[in-house]
């Protein structure tokens, strides 16, 4: 699914998806050559959001204290199963949910609950591809 055109729909899925970086960013922020990080994008180690300008973009929730997020490689890998929208990840893994615990389920691999975490991307990925 590649960045929506309505500009309604555009903001709500910025807004839940939150501040991004470019190649450029995530180099620095991570300490990665540019082609590691578009390298990583494109094996799921990293979650990259591709956009109608073809400007790939990497959503900050997936950073820790300069680290990928334990556990995303694998969450990213069945949620992949279900439907092949990187930006349907983004919002899955960052949106706030009502009454959910955690709200939102990149808290999960923040907690190092990972286990939790493939559990309900599992339960999402099936839920995806019915």
């Amino acid at each position: 699914m590649p960045e929506p055109t309505d500009p309604t729909v555009a903001r709500s899925i910025a807004a839940a998806v939150g501040p991004c970086y470019t190649v450029a960013g995530m180099a620095r922020t991570l300490g990665w050559t540019e082609s590691a990080v578009l390298e990583a994008g494109d094996h799921l180690r990293l979650l990259m959001l591709p956009t109608s300008d073809d400007v790939p973009l990497f959503p900050a929730f997936q950073i820790v204290d300069g680290k990928v997020v334990k556990g995303l490689p694998r969450v990213l890998l069945i949620l992949e199963i279900g439907i092949e929208s990187p930006w349907m990840w983004a919002q899955w893994l960052n949106v706030e949910w009502p009454d959910a615990n955690p709200p939102r389920k990149i808290k999960y691999l923040y907690d190092g609950r990972i286990e939790e975490a493939i559990r309900d991307a599992r339960e999402a990925a099936s839920a995806w591809n019915s």
